[in-house]
């Protein structure tokens, strides 16, 4: 056992010289084994150990017990102790969550307060057969289907290729006393059921259920590390301008795909589920938008797929807009300009509106706003946003595109009225 543990933390470089390892202890038999492998082990290792322990306050004096053991092999082995009390059942409800999604919160919070180098934990290979039965049936892809990783960030899991069977086996071999958690015969918890019911179940099938579900993990673990680091290269090689090429993104496959979108919405803090994956990718077809969110819509558009962020703030920022002599006027720095002295009455700015219509400088002809916004390739999702001009009289520009032939400037013009969009700044 102790050659199976020492090659787990050897093959998944798990410890450096002179860290500092907490080991999550409960008193149950893994995290005990864990606790009598490390002690044995801490020279060779070169590690300094500490344990930390959480009473959830959901067994009563049964749960105050398991603390007072676990402190009790610390003491006799010099091992610093620490310890957290909760009340789970309670502080759970007031959160809005399961006692076990929780009870798991508080954990790593705690374990994180206490500036380890590295925090050991005690899942074994059967607790990652079980998180991928509980995944699978709650849905997941191949990044889930990895289970429980033997290394994730400074945590670590030395016990992860050994079955339950054979640390309880070493701890009988080796007169090693352990806790006993009641509530771990209670199916009510996920966990448990899946444990205690649906295991027994599959080995029935399959003596060997647990060892191949392992290998499965283990398998998905090593493609899910493959196509992620595909897609991040993806991903770079598709960006411009904070969007995605359609045409580039396209050329890879389907896996590939998915990912990159998904990573691309992420950069943005925003997590795409299954369902809304798959409307964005009907849009790598065709110009359209989908709503991810309440706010955030993803687009397509030009051969650009990207986000769009809506808010309730005014469609469109308050143009500046003022007069100036035709002498000293300089059009390279305005959105639009007219003749002043054409204009009739007031200047008010507007968003567009059905039935609005134009006769654009020079061209001879009348179009609606629809048609005109059409041929200068506005996406639809943006049209309300641009900045209409109107007179008393009726539209006499579209700020940024074009200016009515009513109340353009020519040779004559004295006055210009003039107004730009002011940046963000």
């Amino acid at each position: 056992m102790i050659n199976k543990f020492l090659s787990t933390i050897d093959k998944y470089n798990m410890i450096s010289s002179g860290d500092k390892v907490l080991l999550a202890v409960s008193g149950g038999a893994d995290s005990v084994v864990m606790l009598k492998l490390f002690i044995e082990a801490m020279q060779k290792l070169s590690v300094t150990l500490e344990v930390a322990h959480v009473e959830h306050g959901i067994r009563g004096e049964a749960s105050v017990n398991d603390a007072e053991f676990v402190r009790s092999i610390c003491k006799k082995n010099n091992i610093k102790f620490s310890k957290l009390s909760i009340n789970a059942p309670e502080e759970s409800r007031l959160a809005g969550m399961t006692v076990e999604e929780y009870s798991r919160k508080r954990r790593y919070e705690f374990f994180d307060s206490l500036n380890a180098d590295k925090i050991a934990t005690a899942h074994n290979a059967d607790d990652n057969a079980e998180t991928l039965i509980f995944r699978l049936v709650r849905g997941c892809g191949i990044n889930g289907a990895a289970s429980i990783p033997a290394v994730r960030g400074n945590i670590i899991r030395p016990l992860i290729e050994c079955t339950s069977a054979e640390i309880r086996a070493y701890a009988v071999e080796n007169g090693i006393d352990y806790r006993v958690d009641s509530t771990n015969s209670d199916n009510k918890y996920t966990r448990n059921y899946i444990r205690n019911v649906i295991m027994p179940s599959l080995k029935n099938v399959n003596t060997s259920a647990a060892e191949h579900l392992n290998e499965f993990i283990s398998d998905s673990a090593e493609d899910n590390d493959f196509i992620s680091q595909v897609s991040i290269d993806a991903l770079s090689e598709c960006m411009h301008n904070d969007k995605l090429i359609i045409s580039k993104l396209k050329s890879y496959h389907i896996s590939v795909i998915k990912r990159v979108v998904t990573l691309y919405f992420k950069q943005f803090d925003i997590s795409v589920d299954r369902l809304h994956l798959n409307e964005v990718l009907l849009l790598l077809d065709k110009s359209g938008k989908i709503q991810i969110n309440e706010n955030d819509f993803a687009i397509s558009y030009n051969d650009m797929l990207y986000l769009h962020k809506c808010s309730e703030k005014t469609p469109f920022v308050i143009p500046f807009f003022d007069t100036i002599s035709s002498n000293d006027f300089d059009n390279s720095d305005v959105d639009f300009f007219c003749d002043y002295d054409k204009i009739i009455g007031k200047v008010y700015f507007r968003c567009r509106k059905a039935g609005d219509s134009i006769s654009p400088a020079g061209r001879g002809c009348t179009k609606t706003l629809k048609k005109l916004f059409n041929e200068y390739k506005i996406p639809e999702y943006e049209r309300g946003s641009v900045p209409v001009i109107c007179d008393d009289f009726g539209v006499i520009g579209i700020s940024g595109y074009c200016v009515d032939e009513r109340v353009k400037a020519d040779s004559s013009t004295k006055t210009i009225f003039y107004c730009k969009i002011p940046t963000e700044d």
